[in-house]
């Protein structure tokens, strides 16, 4: 391997080092209690399943129902 081949190895390795870090740097934090807000978001969700299908059925739907719903309806994201 000639020098200059080294150096462009070398040089190739450091700036993927580089660009990685900065991704990370960027890249936005998990904040503690993420996961909570996570949890909320999905409990609403069920929770607009449930009356939707309640008007739609004329009863309480059962949780296999909304499961289903959602599954149909997320299913291609």
């Amino acid at each position: 391997m000639v020098s200059g081949e080294r150096a462009f190895i070398s040089s190739s390795h450091q700036m993927a080092s580089v660009y990685s870090n900065s991704l990370a740097k960027e890249s936005p934090r998990r904040e503690e209690g993420d996961g909570d807000k996570l949890d909320e978001v999905a409990r609403r969700e069920r929770e607009y399943v449930h009356g939707r299908l309640r008007e739609e059925l004329k009863r309480e739907p059962t949780e296999e129902e909304v499961s289903e719903w959602l599954r149909e309806h997320t299913e291609g994201y």
